[in-house]
């Protein structure tokens, strides 16, 4: 009766568990209404960064696999698309405040932002019906490094968020901006 009962708990949990891995969300795609929560930045706390937090981003391609053929053009161009994800378990919080989730979140809405411009380059690419792999790439390279120049600007002008009118300014700026090219 015991091991019949120890059995079942251990099933039960293991389903649990299961089950939480299923429904935990590791990557959230960026969406203008989609605001981030504490909750997401599940990654450790790296000591070796002077921050209170971290926000880990990528603009991914998709589809992620394209087929390029001997002529450097891509196979079925017009599904070239990109998004802005924000990856939980890469994402720490040292010290949690209200006002630093503003500023994380600007960081994760600058890549949403990045994200939109270049799908609005590839649309017009996709468009002129160019399948040059070159002509995506060109886009997608040079629109990233300037993604990384505008966080990096926004770090240094907020001094990482500490400045309160200066962050609330980025804000309004990159929200503005955002509008624009939904």
């Amino acid at each position: 009766m015991k091991s019949t009962l120890y059995i079942l708990i251990l099933f039960t949990l293991q389903f649990s568990i299961a089950q939480d891995s299923l429904t935990t969300k590791t990557v959230i795609p960026w969406k203008k209404d989609v605001k981030l929560k504490w909750a997401d930045f599940k990654g450790f706390p790296n000591t070796d960064v002077l921050a209170y937090a971290q926000t880990s981003y990528k603009i991914d391609i998709l589809p992620t696999e394209v087929n390029v053929d001997a002529n450097n053009n891509i196979q079925n161009f017009e599904s070239l698309h990109v998004v802005a994800n924000f990856y939980s378990n890469h994402s720490w919080v040292y010290r949690e405040s209200d006002y630093l989730l503003k500023h994380e979140q600007l960081h994760f809405d600058i890549a949403g932002l990045y994200a939109l411009k270049i799908n609005k380059a590839f649309k017009k690419l996709i468009a002129k019906k160019n399948a040059n792999f070159d002509s995506y790439f060109e886009i997608y390279q040079n629109l990233w490094a300037e993604c990384r120049e505008v966080q990096n600007k926004y770090d240094m002008e907020t001094q990482h968020g500490q400045l309160v009118v200066e962050n609330e300014e980025w804000i309004r700026k990159i929200n503005a901006e955002i509008e624009t090219h939904l």
